[in-house]
């Protein structure tokens, strides 16, 4: 794990927002390229079973060079190069492509997820959804901006809250491509209203926008799939829980950076009543 005991007057901590608008940047920027590759079909398979394109490559040397630009000196994880850095006091966690499968069989909801990680908790985050013109950004509080296809920004950010939980019931998120027992059941227990198919961290943004209200993941993911959305989903008033009950960590090296599974949600007694759900 990351290294613990950090100072909290680290100067590059001073503002969380700026950070954030850097990360959101280099997310933009890169998802531009995805955008111009979207006729990219040259899979490979990598040794975990998930697939790499080249658009994820190109992507992924979009953002670090963004990131060597806006953020000097700070060292990033990528899901393509993981292995190469270390985390330290202060680190990034990229995932170039969030959302591979999607990108692949031509949805909308891929993105590119940065965050910005102090210790063991994330501090800033970025999501860039250029099929669909939407960013989120966080770092004290959370923003939503619309981008453009060439990864410029189209009109102000807005702060975004969750949403109350409406009188019917939750809005639940559900992966297009990943579906687990666990989610299915929960979201039954919960009396969902409507579940909503999605891919990737977009699923965090929009409950950051009250778009929806839960999320639940049985299955494997990896730290930077989800980094980004905790950092914009807390400071939108919302919270990820792992089914233990407590918050996530990042920078775990031992466990080779997987996630335990998790529940996200528009508050935390949603996100309890999920956990006990999950336990029948």
């Amino acid at each position: 794990m990351a290294e613990q005991g950090l100072r909290q007057d680290d100067p590059r901590l001073a503002d969380r927002n700026g950070l954030a608008r850097c990360l959101s940047e280099a997310a933009r920027l890169s998802g531009a390229v995805l955008l111009a590759m979207r006729a990219a079909r040259d899979v490979k398979i990598k040794a975990d079973g998930s697939p790499v394109c080249s658009a994820d490559l190109a992507a992924d040397h979009t953002a670090k060079r963004a990131l060597a630009r806006l953020l000097p000196g700070i060292p990033v994880i990528s899901e393509e190069s993981v292995g190469e850095v270390a985390p330290a006091a202060l680190f990034i966690l990229l995932d170039p492509l969030d959302g591979t499968r999607e990108f692949l069989a031509g949805g909308d909801s891929y993105c590119v997820a940065i965050a910005l990680i102090h210790g063991d908790r994330p501090v800033a985050g970025a999501i860039a959804a250029p099929a669909s013109g939407r960013s989120w950004f966080a770092g004290e509080q959370a923003f939503a901006q619309p981008m453009a296809a060439d990864g410029t920004t189209t009109g102000a950010a807005c702060e975004l809250h969750v949403r109350a939980l409406p009188a019917l019931g939750p809005t639940t998120l559900v992966s297009r491509f990943h579906g687990d027992a666990l989610s299915e059941r929960v979201s039954a227990a919960m009396g969902s209203t409507a579940t909503m198919p999605m891919s990737s961290a977009v699923k965090f943004g929009l409950i950051a926008s009250g778009e929806a209200d839960l999320h639940v993941r049985g299955g494997r993911t990896m730290e930077w799939d989800i980094a980004a959305g905790d950092a914009i989903l807390c400071a939108a008033g919302g919270i990820i829980l792992t089914l233990e009950g407590g918050i996530p960590r990042y920078g775990c090296v031992d466990r080779g950076f997987c996630n335990p599974s998790f529940v996200a949600a528009s508050s935390e007694a949603l996100a309890r009543r999920a956990l006990q759900a999950a336990q029948i």
